[in-house]
């Protein structure tokens, strides 16, 4: 979907799981799962989990070699379907 902020048509929303993308450098990726972003935290001796607002990570693979790896929501948004 497609949408103006700020003066300027940008493509909002989710990328699905399952989609197909080509990134700037001609690499063709699937996404195959989104990986809320988390970190540890220490507070009176007790370790929690805290979620980072904003910004996610997603598990995708490489189609030409079938590597698996993390790679931020901003790359993928502005990709376009292969």
């Amino acid at each position: 979907t497609f949408r103006e902020i700020g003066g300027a048509i940008r493509k909002v929303g989710t990328v699905p799981v399952g989609a197909i993308l080509r990134l700037p450098a001609g690499t063709k990726i699937r996404v195959e799962a989104w990986i809320p972003r988390d970190y540890a935290t220490r507070q009176g001796g007790v370790y929690t989990t805290k979620r980072i607002a904003g910004g996610h990570m997603a598990q995708v693979r490489r189609l030409s070699d079938n590597l698996v790896f993390s790679i931020s929501d901003v790359f993928l948004v502005n990709a376009p379907e292969a």
